[in-house]
């Protein structure tokens, strides 16, 4: 919990039931117990600095900079933002300072620990949950409601776009910014843009160059387990595999990697198949008939309904049925699309295009022009969605981790992102880079079939797309004759929907909350919200219910799911 507040004197009662109190009324931290951590408080003079997370690459930084530790480093980051542009973690910074007031909030590079904030006149509320800032505005009695543009986001993209939340008072702070109150003066800034010019090709050169900066960031992570063991995330997908074989390659042997599923699917057949040739320990969560999806509204306790509550249902649900307290970091393959081009419209940078980004385009057409500004932000299609879907969006899997532990990919790392997104998109477009860089450096991993496509990713290029475009077309052809939804892939919604009447009927009592939270909002979201609700995609429909769930929870119109603000 972190909540740092500059209020008039008379609400200072309205933070009493916070506990983990530094500075009475204006600063409350208490670290959460992980297995590993970098954490600390420390206050040197008038200044306090907080860290809260763990930062993977701290110990070469720390060579490199000259310090003896973390805590040195981070102080030093103070005055040289540049060296947060440079930490690979899963973290947040803080620094208040006791006499004037003045503060400085960081988040990370890959906007993997959420921080939100409330300003208005002379009262400023930062926290890591909106339903903190929620509950003390409510006692001081400030009202908040339903931000129209944060809801129509879950509607269409199935999450926010940088800085909004479905609350119209309270800001989410983007990724790699520094929100810092100076002098009576409160500032949104980044101290970190990534570059999107084209540097490289897909050469061999290049594809060396990938391999050590991606090594790198695997070898810092796994060092940071300690007497912990490894666990991995592996799937049928190329992400997750990369990072088993480059950990086995740096002579990581024998540690657990954990897959969830349909049974059946290649997702765990792959999985399996890997775990055999590396003589790895495979925990296999079955996700059959789709029971997880009986515990979906617990995707409020590590998001608040900022992202569709069933992007990450499976994730959470499977954490909590294996042996965490035997693991240290959860080693995943987060944010491999930039190397696959898949936030790429064209073999080129093309403008920002705010409806393809969208996961639903029910109701967007409605708002975009609102949101046309939001253009100006960013300088190409690419950096839009990368911004947005993948560190507002994707790294959805690494909130629910951080519920439990640490998530760390090596694709985020920051070196290694800034060369992959400086590859020609050209290369990039379709995956063709990422498979001849896989191909090129490794080789045994390119052997095992991609899930995605059906073929093996060793298989030439044309060959590739072509069992891609046929599965896609036969999956199409089938649905339209049999009108049967696929149950083959990872979490076949629609199949469950149909199939599973227990699970039909326990969603159906669940969505009962769209009726509650329709006094809430407008008539035309009441619309689309019902319109949803009626989708023949489960998905869809679970897209409202987030935001119905979000809403009444945040609200407090429901109590039904416990967050505690200590």
């Amino acid at each position: 919990m972190f909540c740092l507040l500059k209020m008039p004197p008379e609400y200072s009662k309205t933070t009493s039931q916070i506990s983990a109190e530094l500075v009475p009324g204006k600063l409350y931290h208490q670290t959460p117990a992980k297995n590993l951590s970098d954490s600390f408080t420390e206050q040197r003079g008038d200044e306090i600095l907080i860290l809260e997370g763990i930062v993977a690459n701290g110990k070469r930084l720390q060579d490199a900079y000259a310090v003896q530790d973390l805590k040195e480093l981070i102080w030093q980051a103070l005055q040289e933002h540049s060296i947060l542009g440079k930490l690979h973690g899963q973290f947040f910074v803080a620094c208040y300072n006791v006499i004037s007031g003045d503060f400085k909030v960081f988040t990370n590079l890959s906007n993997t620990v959420r921080l939100y904030y409330y300003h208005k006149d002379d009262t400023i509320i930062v926290a890591d949950k909106i339903k903190l800032i929620v509950d003390i505005l409510a006692a001081t009695g400030i009202p908040c409601t339903v931000s129209d543009l944060g809801a129509r986001m879950m509607l269409s993209y199935g999450y926010m776009l940088e800085g909004f939340t479905t609350i119209k008072e309270i800001k989410q702070l983007p990724s790699a910014s520094c929100l810092s109150y100076v002098d009576g003066v409160l500032d949104e800034s980044r101290y970190f843009s990534w570059n999107f010019d084209v540097r490289h090709q897909a050469t061999h050169k290049s594809f060396r160059e990938l391999s050590h900066l991606f090594t790198t960031a695997v070898a810092d992570a796994f060092a940071r387990d300690e007497d912990y063991e490894h666990l991995a995330f592996l799937s049928g997908g190329l992400d997750s595999r990369l990072v088993v074989y480059a950990a086995h390659k740096l002579g990581y042997k024998g540690f657990s990697v954990l897959n969830f599923s349909e049974p059946g699917y290649l997702d765990a057949t792959i999985a399996e198949d890997i775990a055999k040739e590396l003589k790895l320990k495979l925990h296999f969560i079955s996700l059959e008939g789709g029971k997880y999806l009986y515990d979906i509204e617990q995707g409020l306790l590590y998001h608040e309904g900022q992202i569709v509550l069933h992007g990450a249902a499976h994730l959470f649900h499977a954490l909590q049925n294996i042996p965490l307290e035997r693991y240290g970091i959860l080693h995943s393959g987060q944010v491999g699309d930039i190397m696959k081009g898949s936030y790429l419209a064209a073999r080129k940078h093309t403008p920002v295009n705010l409806v393809s980004a969208a996961y639903s385009t029910r109701g967007l057409q409605s708002f975009a022009n609102e949101l046309d500004y939001v253009r100006q932000k960013y300088p190409n299609q690419e950096a839009f969605v990368f911004y947005n879907r993948a560190l507002n969006g994707m790294t959805n899997g690494d909130l629910a981790s951080y519920y439990f532990s640490h998530s760390i990919s090596p694709f985020l790392e920051p070196e290694f992102m800034q060369y992959a997104l400086n590859i020609d998109p050209a290369a990039r477009y379709e995956s063709r880079a990422y498979l001849a860089w896989m191909k090129y450096s490794f080789p045994v991993a390119a052997r095992h079939t991609w899930e995605k496509t059906g073929a093996r990713a060793s298989d030439p290029f044309w060959l590739v797309r072509l069992k891609y475009n046929v599965w896609r077309g036969s999956n199409k052809i089938k649905l339209k004759i049999t009108r049967q939804p696929n149950r083959l892939i990872m979490n076949p919604f629609d199949y469950w929907w149909q199939s599973n009447e227990e699970l039909r009927r326990h969603l159906n009592q669940e969505f009962n909350c769209l009726q509650q939270a329709a006094p809430f909002l407008d008539k035309e979201l009441q619309t689309d919200m019902n319109e949803m609700q009626n989708s023949h995609s489960l998905s869809e429909k679970l897209q409202a219910y987030t935001l119905a769930r979000s809403v009444l929870y945040l609200l407090g119109k429901e109590e039904k799911i416990e967050v505690s603000h200590d």
